[in-house]
């Protein structure tokens, strides 16, 4: 079974304005749909939709939404300064 990878614009679809470096970090990543899917859920703060485990992010997905956190961090910054 072949799984299509994400895209640019379902980046931007998914978590809205990011920075294009970081875009370009998440498309190195190669994720899938459903990877990417979950990041969302996760940055959303939909945890429940994975279910009564609540398993931590793993794998690809753990890296999207370090990648994504990363991205509101510095924009939570540029609010401060």
């Amino acid at each position: 079974m072949v799984t299509e990878t994400c895209t640019h614009s379902d980046i931007l679809h998914l978590f809205g304005p990011i920075a294009d470096h970081l875009a370009r970090e998440i498309l190195d990543l190669q994720p899938s749909a459903d990877e990417l899917e979950v990041a969302a859920a996760y940055m959303a703060g939909l945890t429940d939709v994975m279910g009564a485990v609540r398993a931590p992010l793993t794998g690809k997905a753990a890296r999207i939404f370090e990648i994504v956190s990363r991205d509101e961090l510095l924009d939570d910054e540029d609010l401060r300064a």
